[in-house]
């Protein structure tokens, strides 16, 4: 069976990539959207989404559940980290926030809870 969810993955991940390594300038800005920290809501959709689209990568991969969740947390988290750094070291607009780390971070964490409450009810 061939891995449906391993193309969504990958332009996935070519869009973070992309919006966050690119001149902010090139990116639009949704001002209309007046909500205070809407900077650290999107990494955490982001990276909700990543992290939703990897447990199901590894999932069918691997068939086993809590290494799912493992396997997609982690990488999630790491890549976060990985953009981060990236900013601060090759962007001349763009800066390593910590604070982008951890809304990556919690964005994965509530996807894998999220996860969790869908087995559990099963």
């Amino acid at each position: 069976m061939r891995n449906k969810f391993l193309l969504a993955t990958f332009i996935w991940v070519v869009f973070i990539t992309y919006m966050c390594l690119a001149k902010a300038s090139d990116i639009p800005e949704a001002s209309w959207l007046n909500i205070p920290h809407k900077d650290k809501i999107v990494h955490c959709a982001f990276y909700f989404v990543l992290t939703f689209l990897l447990y199901k990568n590894y999932k069918i991969k691997m068939g086993v559940i809590k290494k799912a969740w493992l396997y997609a947390f982690l990488t999630a988290v790491s890549y976060g980290i990985i953009i981060e750094i990236c900013q601060g070291v090759f962007t001349a607009e763009r800066s390593a926030d910590p604070m982008d780390a951890l809304a990556n971070t919690s964005g994965s964490a509530l996807a894998i809870f999220m996860l969790w409450l869908r087995q559990k009810k099963k």
